[in-house]
């Protein structure tokens, strides 16, 4: 077969006008299929012996076995001895193991996209011009020369399992186009190219991913070096071994920006190929059927490119069971690619198994500073490198949050109109960035100007306490500069549980802790985190866990015998989830490296692992009488209008409350006062906890204590009743009625 095109359209287009001209000899249609010039149904003759540079009819009298023979050759040629400036199907045939027949159907489906005026030869065949797709029944009788053993080999080669389907070299049409229609058979069922397929023959450049795949993919063509990204050696030699053994496929594990993708991407560089990433999170939420279309897709795309494939698997779902899984573990067989993922879940371990793992870890700290370093630059206002090494020290990003936070310093520094950026502004820029991370499960709590001072506690607690704000501080010193973390590999953070009634100040004292070392504090919201769902809560937990833990902010589980409560004896499949949930939470406190507080009223519902597990254990106790009368003065502002000689005291004996209502009862007070335009005095005190008592459920009588009532009328400045006063006991029924108070 010879042709004056040696451009694709043109070989590909002579190859199909040969194949009609054998089948039009065969079929006898140039000798009894005449038809007129012009005919709005059909394509003439005499048109048709045009496309064969002949102006008779007669050119269909050729010898059928000469055209077949030679067309098989032409096959043969294409694939193992191409022409130098046609080397389109041979490569198409290596990549995709492709042989003389699957050339032969790819050829004869791709003409008439590459050649329009191909169409008119096969309408012409068909007798029908409004037919503008060929079929795989047509194309496989085309090619078969009236044999039937050759059409049955052709048809075969059209099945979904073979390579042209497998990946989606040819589209054929569904095997049920409609929900009410019948199936087609495989003859029935109209057949074309791939356009990204027909553009790779072309030789058109490839650069952005095919259309469909354009929302889950993207190619990265910029070369990156092993070099640039700051591994540790262990994952730095890894990765070489892998580029020297081509050992792929391969997994990288590692925490979210932790450079999984970038160290892919330099093993790609190292191939001297591109990039090609997908993410498979996205990937998995399609049907069965179509996530087998797309990944068909995306093996296709990354082989015309020459790519390495790599997977981000963030976030993957923690079961896949069903026709998903069979779909994946057909399409990851045989692929040369790379898996990225936070943690390899169960239910990839089975597809994996055998796979090289490197783990890529977050930058140490030295590395962190250097990324630091960079991200100011030349910026005037860059802090000082004692600054960035604390900071560096402090908080574990990736070298994108780094370029983030640092973006936020400058702003945060610009606002302060100051002209340097200070640790402060550092410090609260990656607080954010951890904020925005924990919001989802946690809510921040407000800083507060409280001091362990403002803590009432007796003595014995009171020491406990202190020695919670040294472990807090010292920590890295006695662990890292100190060497203690070799001889404590685990269980090294600090866990508090403060016990008590309500009100008695417990989450008070975890806000004095996150002021005192700078942190914030995150108050776990119990009902975002607990799930009916199977493994949703533990998956919940984790996340809390991992992001504080870089965050370096402290978590408060308030009520938390909501969440650690005893296990119990299985009777139920919610019992047995129930103790799971509990059991991974011990498992995950033990491995936290940072600060968390969890308060209780109860302490009995707890499990007794859990306690056992707890560093400290503070007990907060309903106040005395004396402490108070202390609560009582020490909740009341240094800027408030206080009248002088308020007899606190006298508060502490007569109302029984802890401090959380203690609290709520001045704050009354203090509205009571501005309602009366004067400051705050005993009167005002006395009728706030009165209604607070009376609030809460409180039996009081309508009668004060005779030292309440003389207190009350010294601040008003009436006469002492003549009846002579007695000491006050709180155990007589020593009562009289008092003064009118006026509300």
């Amino acid at each position: 077969m010879t042709t004056d095109d040696k451009r694709p359209i043109g070989l590909l287009g002579q190859y199909a006008r040969e194949a009609i001209r054998a089948f039009l000899k065969l079929a006898d249609d140039g000798a009894n299929k005449k038809k007129p010039m012009f005919s709005g149904f059909s394509i003439p003759t005499e048109r048709v012996a045009k496309h064969f540079k002949e102006s008779h009819p007669e050119v269909f009298d050729a010898e059928v076995e000469a055209i077949r023979n030679e067309l098989d050759a032409t096959a043969e040629r294409w694939i193992s001895d191409p022409p130098p400036d046609f080397t389109g199907i041979a490569e198409l045939a290596n990549l995709f193991k492709l042989g003389r027949e699957e050339v032969q159907l790819f050829v004869m489906a791709a003409a008439p996209a590459m050649d329009p005026s191909i169409n008119e030869l096969y309408s012409y065949v068909w007798d029908n011009v409004h037919k503008r797709c060929a079929d795989v029944g047509f194309i496989c009788q085309v090619l078969s020369f009236g044999d039937p053993a050759r059409f049955e080999t052709y048809l075969r080669r059209c099945d979904f399992d073979q390579p042209l389907r497998r990946n989606r070299l040819l589209l054929v049409e569904p095997r049920q186009p409609g929900e009410e229609t019948l199936d087609l058979n495989l003859v029935d069922r109209r057949v074309r190219v791939a356009d990204r397929v027909l553009q790779f023959l072309q030789g058109a450049g490839v650069q952005a991913v095919d259309e469909a795949l354009a929302s889950t993919c993207a190619r990265h063509t910029d070369e990156v070096s092993l070099d640039t990204l700051r591994l540790p050696d262990f994952s730095r030699n890894s990765i070489i071994q892998i580029a020297r053994s081509r050992s792929l496929p391969a997994i990288f594990e590692g925490p979210p920006g932790a450079g999984k993708q970038n160290s892919a991407h330099a093993l790609a560089s190292m191939f001297g190929q591109s990039l090609v990433s997908a993410d498979l999170t996205a990937l998995l939420t399609l049907p069965p059927n179509v996530l087998e279309t797309r990944l068909a897709e995306l093996s296709r795309e990354v082989r015309l490119g020459d790519d390495l494939l790599y997977f981000r698997g963030h976030e993957l779902p923690s079961h896949l069971t069903g026709p998903s899984m069979l779909v994946l573990q057909r399409a990851m067989r045989d692929e040369r690619m790379v898996l990225g993922v936070d943690q390899l879940p169960v239910w990839l371990v089975p597809i994996t198994t055998g796979w090289p793992v490197v783990t890529i870890p977050l930058p140490e700290w030295k590395h962190r500073a250097e990324l630091w370093t960079e991200a100011f630059g030349n910026d005037k206002r860059a802090p000082d490198a004692d600054f960035i090494e604390m900071i560096a020290r402090r908080y574990e990003l990736s070298g994108d949050q780094i370029k983030q936070a640092a973006s936020e310093a400058r702003r945060i520094a610009q606002v302060g109109r100051r002209r340097n950026i200070i640790v402060q502004d550092l410090d609260r820029a990656c607080r954010a960035h951890f904020a925005h991370q924990l919001s989802d499960l946690a809510t921040l709590v407000p800083p507060s100007n409280w001091k362990p001072e403002h803590l009432i506690l007796p003595d014995s607690e009171r020491t406990k306490f202190e020695e919670i704000l040294l472990y807090s501080k010292e920590h890295d010193v006695i662990y890292n500069d100190w060497g203690f973390a070799e001889k404590f590999p685990y269980g090294r953070g600090l866990s508090v549980l403060f016990y008590g009634p309500p009100g008695t100040g417990k989450t008070m004292a975890a806000c004095i802790i996150a002021s005192v070392l700078g942190l914030d504090l995150f108050r776990v919201d119990l009902s975002r985190i607990m799930s009916r769902y199977v493994g949703e809560t533990e998956k919940n937990l984790a996340k809390i866990f991992n992001e504080a833990e870089k965050g370096r902010v402290m978590l408060l589980f308030d009520e938390a015998d909501a969440l650690f409560t005893k296990r119990t004896a299985v009777k139920s499949s919610v019992d047995r989830y129930a103790n799971l949930e509990v059991a991974f939470l011990l498992q995950r406190m033990e491995n936290f490296e940072g600060i968390t507080v969890l308060t209780t009223n109860v302490e009995a519902n707890l499990d007794d692992a859990f306690k056992r597990r707890i560093r400290y254990r503070v007990y907060f106790p309903m106040p005395d009488a004396e402490t108070r009368g202390r609560l009582w003065q020490s909740m009341i502002p240094p800027g408030a209008p206080l009248r002088k000689d308020v007899p606190f005291r006298h508060l502490g004996e007569y109302f029984e409350i802890s401090g959380g209502h203690i609290k709520q009862a001045v704050l009354r007070a203090a509205f009571y006062s501005k309602r009366a335009n004067s400051d705050i005095n005993f009167e005002h005190l006395l009728e706030a906890g009165i209604t607070e008592c009376r609030e809460l459920g409180m039996l009081l009588s309508d009668n004060l204590p005779k030292p309440i009532a003389k207190a009350l009328r010294q601040e008003r400045g009436e006469p002492e009743p003549p009846e002579e006063d007695q000491p006050f006991d709180p155990t007589a029924d020593a009562f009289i009625s008092p003064p009118a108070i006026e509300r």
